[in-house]
Formats: structure tokens, C-alpha cells, sequence
């Protein structure tokens, strides 16, 4: 059998390509349409675990009121703070609250928040932006500390600490919601903080049920 003339070889090379620019194409297509359903049900935050309910501190360093009513409709990142905080523990705040420049863009949406006790020294004057230093007694930390505690145990299984330094020892970041519901816990490290900003971004860009 004879082999086709060059003009045939040239033509069945053009269909070819051209039947490939199609199939590329209509692959293309239907990743662009799949891709973001995927991403919407696989980037997802955690569900709601527990009520943060209602409780009321004080800024640290000017001692001006703020709590669950200041804050409701803000998504928070609370980190805890014991009292006396050393160095490192200071340290560990400041890195917290440096937190806020993955946060700029959503404005008043997303809230740092560290609680300690008032008689924390190490922190005062620390607050810079949207950082919240929170404080007040113990008796005064007990309805935050126990809502934190009930979260931790339905969501970890083990109990948070006893005494209130012992709870504001705890080495996670929480987020609650806008709707003033914890959504989960992560380690107070790199990696923890990151995926704590990510679901709270979630959160302040999707609504409580993103």
C-alpha cells in the first residue's frame, strides 16, 4: 500500500492536533466548572463545637470594658495567656498578634484576642491594632474559662486545666464564629496559628455556615 502524499500526511497531522485542542479543551472546561464546587466542599470550617456564651473583661492596658457584646459579629482568634507571663510567653503573644497582617483585608470582620489575668504585667502596653489584651479576676474569667473548658472536653475528650492558670496555660488559639460559637482548636504554633487565620478568614469572607 502505497504511503498518503505529503499534503494527506499534513492534513491527517492538522485533524490530529486539532481533535487533541479540543479534547485539551473540553478537559479544561469541565476542571474549571468542578474545581471550585470541590474547593467550597472540601474548604470548609470546623462545625460549631460549643457556645463561648456571654462574659465581660477589661483592655489591659487602659482597663476600657469589652467582651462577648463589644465583639458579637466579629469572628475571634483567642489566645490565653497565664499570669506571670515570662519572656517566651510574651514572645508567644506578640507572634499571636502579628497575626492581624493576614487579617487587614477583612477590616473589623476578624479579632485577635489574648485573656489573661489583670494583674498581668508582662502584657500591658503590648495591645497594638486589632490585638485585644482582655482581662479581669478570676472571678471575672470564670464564665470565658468555663465555656473554653466545655469546648475542650466535647471536642479533645480530656479536661483544659483546673485552676485558672492552669486554663489560661492552655497552648492552642481558639476561633469562635460571629455567632459567638467555638468552631475549634488548634496548637499554638507555625502551623496551628496558620490554620487557625484560614478557617477564621472562612468564617469572616463565607458566614458562620461556609
Amino acid at each position: 500500500m502505497q504511503s498518503p502524499p505529503e499534503e494527506q500526511r499534513k492534513g491527517l497531522r492538522a485533524a490530529e492536533g486539532g481533535a487533541v485542542w479540543v479534547a485539551a479543551f473540553a478537559i479544561g472546561v469541565v476542571v474549571l466548572t468542578v474545581l471550585p464546587l470541590l474547593q467550597k466542599r472540601f474548604l470548609k470550617a470546623p462545625p460549631p463545637i460549643a457556645p463561648f456564651g456571654e462574659w465581660r473583661l477589661a483592655t489591659l492596658d487602659d482597663r476600657r470594658p469589652m467582651g462577648s457584646a463589644e465583639l458579637a459579629g466579629q469572628v475571634m482568634l483567642i489566645s490565653f495567656a497565664p499570669s506571670p507571663c515570662d519572656a517566651a510567653c510574651v514572645d508567644r503573644q506578640l507572634v499571636f498578634a502579628r497575626g492581624v497582617d493576614h487579617t487587614d483585608d477583612l477590616a473589623d470582620r476578624v479579632r485577635h484576642v489574648t485573656i489573661t489575668r489583670a494583674d498581668n504585667e508582662g502584657l500591658k502596653a503590648k495591645a497594638i491594632g486589632r490585638w485585644h489584651v482582655l482581662a479581669g479576676s478570676d472571678e471575672q474569667l470564670a464564665p470565658v474559662l468555663d465555656a473554653l473548658h466545655t469546648a475542650w472536653r466535647l471536642r479533645v475528650g480530656t479536661d483544659a486545666g483546673v485552676s485558672v492558670q492552669e486554663r489560661l496555660s492552655l497552648p492552642a488559639v481558639v476561633v469562635v464564629d460571629q455567632l459567638g460559637a467555638v468552631r475549634d482548636f488548634w496548637r499554638d504554633d507555625a502551623a496551628g496559628r496558620g490554620n487557625a487565620i484560614n478557617a477564621a478568614r472562612l468564617l469572616a469572607t463565607r458566614g458562620p455556615q461556609p
